[in-house]
């Protein structure tokens, strides 16, 4: 048996004799809800790969617990990390980019605090949002206290807190118990493990989508117009297995099976994103539409989109959050941002993060041509006095 089980096994006799440990969870907010947890401690021996519970909600060589949110949007808006116990800051790693969407095992941990406990247990908090650390070397923390936000710094490809718990800075430690793992959890209040299927969130978007402009997370909307680019369908999934079997079906105001696309899983997936779309302009009729989503050939979910042929309104996104008054209107070869407040700069980057243009402030109303980009999600930084505002808008 590896060195993990043996000293897990021996080595903490609070834990042991107590059956529970006095941990907070890291992360603020509801499982199922704000979060899932996507990857576990890896208890795997030699090249196989397995979690606490016998499953494969892990990867080889994996030493902690990954607390993963919904979108970037959710990560925009700020989602705390807390200290999970009484202890001392004793490292802070800041500063580093963190909208990271490509696993990069050189980048490691990214934006980090680790904190030291007595009985000689170390916890470390990874991958956090650039500037959110509030805490310095030589702190002391209590449990719940607000150190950091998720964010997706380091070896990262989606918005998480990637948490991890030692001994004396030689074994690692995981946390949950399981038939596969410890006898005993560190949690005051845990979470009981979860492999059920479950869809976490859908929508629809007006453009053909990739992975990276879903991982920003999309404005729900329901009405189409002819000029779309496309009309998309997409959903999040949690929990599925291989062999499962999953299906769009897209229906016209009649009932009439549209089209449909399929595929089947090869893979257990814990965190799974499917979508399709239809071009536009339809040949079909105007009207209240259809999309439904099967699962081995049981209806999951379905919903309604409304479709016309006439030229749609000129959009426009008004945001007042976080004292920065702005309006994006979204013409058709360019975006027009009107303001009052003053700032200094705007980025324009893309759903990657990759800088595609700088804009001065200084001359208003300002025009961002967008005539040469492709459809998708692309991110507005407004640099104020204030700090940095993010703000998503749709080509």
């Amino acid at each position: 048996m590896k060195q993990l089980v043996l000293f897990l096994t021996l080595g903490y006799a609070t834990v042991a004799a107590s059956g529970q440990g006095n941990f907070v969870l890291p992360i603020e907010g509801t499982y199922g809800v704000d979060y899932i947890l996507v990857n576990y401690v890896d208890w795997g021996l030699g090249n196989d790969a397995y979690d606490n519970h016998c499953l494969d909600k892990t990867y080889k060589g994996h030493q902690g617990t990954d607390f993963v949110i919904k979108h970037f949007s959710s990560m925009d808006a700020g989602v705390n990390v807390l200290a999970v116990d009484t202890g001392i800051v004793i490292a802070v790693n800041d500063g580093l980019f963190d909208r990271e969407k490509q696993s990069d095992t050189a980048k490691k941990l990214g934006n980090y605090i680790a904190v030291a406990h007595n009985n000689k247990l170390y916890t470390y908090y990874g991958h956090l949002k650039n500037g959110s650390i509030n805490v310095q070397i030589g702190d002391t923390l209590l449990p719940g206290s607000v150190i950091a936000k998720v964010g997706s710094s380091g070896n990262s490809s989606d918005p998480h807190l990637h948490f991890e718990l030692w001994y004396d800075s030689s074994y690692y430690i995981d946390p949950f118990k399981g038939p596969c793992g410890n006898q005993n959890s560190y949690w005051k209040s845990t979470i009981p493990f979860d492999s059920s299927f479950f869809t976490w969130d859908y929508g629809m978007a007006n453009f053909p989508l990739n992975l990276d402009t879903l991982k920003e997370g999309l404005e729900a909307i329901d009405t189409f117009y002819a000029q779309d680019s496309a009309i998309s369908f997409w959903s999040l999934h949690a929990g599925l297995r291989t062999g499962d079997s999953l299906k769009i079906k897209w229906f016209d105001p009649a009932g009439n099976l549209w089209f449909e696309y399929g595929s089947k899983l090869k893979s257990n997936w814990w965190l799974y994103y499917y979508w399709t779309y239809i071009n536009t302009p339809i040949t079909g009729p105007e009207g209240l539409w259809k999309v439904q989503l099967v699962r081995n050939n049981s209806l999951i979910l379905e919903k309604t989109f409304h479709y016309y042929k006439e030229q749609g309104p000129i959009k426009s996104l008004d945001d007042k959050s976080r004292g920065i008054d702005i309006k994006v209107l979204n013409h058709q070869n360019y975006w027009l941002i009107e303001s009052s407040d003053a700032f200094e700069k705007i980025i324009l980057l893309d759903a990657n993060g990759k800088v595609l243009k700088q804009i001065s402030a200084m001359i208003r109303p300002i025009k961002i041509d967008k005539s040469s980009l492709v459809p998708g999600i692309y991110i507005l930084q407004i640099h104020s006095n204030n700090g940095i505002r993010t703000i998503r808008i749709v080509r």
